[in-house]
């Protein structure tokens, strides 16, 4: 029946793919503040994901991790060394990706691609200053959003 876990601060480099597989009504998980480099499996349940101040790698997080949390509506990964942003769902809120190595991005990175009929009505921050990536550069990147990302646009 457990429903939130914060394992901030914990110097924690490692998490087994298995660890919170029993976790069934697992709605936040906080993994802020460790070591980690590499994502476990997460919970499908999940509303909160935070894992701020590690040491994530986009190659230990799989394109698709956040693919079948339907339910996730806050998703934070700041300060990690991120090179690119992984398949969003559509169920976000809020994205905090800001501080990072995110380069570049793409027109399907948060929306379909260039049309103008798709709209993420949900997403309502995103943030990705702190990064290299030129935000000006990519202007069909955000035309589903309600509001401008959070970042250099110059």
């Amino acid at each position: 029946t457990l429903r939130r876990i914060d394992l901030t601060g914990n110097v924690i480099a490692e998490i087994d793919d298995g660890a919170f597989a029993s976790l069934h009504n697992l709605e936040e998980l906080v993994l802020a503040d460790n070591r980690l480099t590499k994502l476990p499996m997460l919970p499908t349940k999940l509303v909160l994901f935070s894992a701020n101040f590690n040491k994530l790698k986009t190659s230990g997080v799989k394109a698709t991790a956040f693919k079948k949390l339907t339910k996730l509506a806050y998703l934070y990964l700041s300060n990690n060394e991120l090179t690119s942003v992984p398949h969003l769902p559509e169920s976000l809120h809020i994205v905090h990706l800001n501080n990072n190595k995110i380069a570049a991005i793409t027109d399907e990175t948060f929306c379909k691609g260039n049309t103008s009929y798709y709209v993420r009505t949900k997403m309502d921050e995103v943030r990705l200053d702190g990064n290299p990536v030129v935000l000006a550069n990519y202007p069909y990147s955000f035309i589903c959003l309600k509001s401008l990302p959070v970042g250099w646009y110059n």
